[in-house]
């Protein structure tokens, strides 16, 4: 991978992971359900984490130092780790909440194309070290896509029922 290919896959995901931490940080504060402020203040805090670790790796490339192949992340979140969130008291609670459920498709989306396009990087990535930070990134981008997919796929159909949009029969 080029330099400036690295340096423009650099930006593209730091613009990403910048609009999924505001987003997110967003999302927090207009929800009243507790479990859902928990789950988008957990999302925004990893997206800035990934935003860091990406701008630390876009100096590094601008001054042409040495790649850091290290992370401090720890690991990625998985839906087993946020299973105080797919209960049945949540399923009820969200029922008729607009702003939770828009932000769990939203958030599906956008947790899609960063996995996606983390992918891609690490597939044209040269270098050993690069592709497991891009694979890296993917990793912790499908299990927030993971984690959010069971979330609307718990809450749909409730949620549908409760604001008439599934067909009368």
């Amino acid at each position: 991978m080029e330099q400036q290919q690295l340096s423009g896959a650099l930006k593209h995901a730091m613009l990403a992971e910048r609009d999924g931490h505001q987003f997110y940080t967003m999302a927090a504060t207009k929800t009243e359900l507790p479990e859902a402020r928990e789950l988008f203040e957990h999302l925004a805090t990893e997206e800035k984490k990934h935003f860091d670790a990406l701008q630390d790796r876009y100096r590094n490339v601008l001054e042409g130092a040495a790649w850091e192949a290290a992370t401090a992340w720890g690991n990625p979140w998985k839906p087993q780790d946020a299973s105080a969130l797919f209960s049945d008291q949540f399923r009820v609670r969200i029922q008729g909440k607009h702003h939770e459920m828009a932000a769990l498709s939203i958030g599906i989306l956008l947790e899609k194309e960063a996995f996606q396009f983390y992918d891609t990087q690490a597939d044209a990535a040269d270098r050993p070290e690069m592709r497991a930070f891009f694979a890296e990134l993917a990793e912790w981008e499908r299990g927030h896509h993971a984690i959010l997919l069971k979330l609307d796929e718990m809450t749909k159909e409730a949620y549908w029922e409760e604001n008439r949009f599934s067909p009368l029969l």
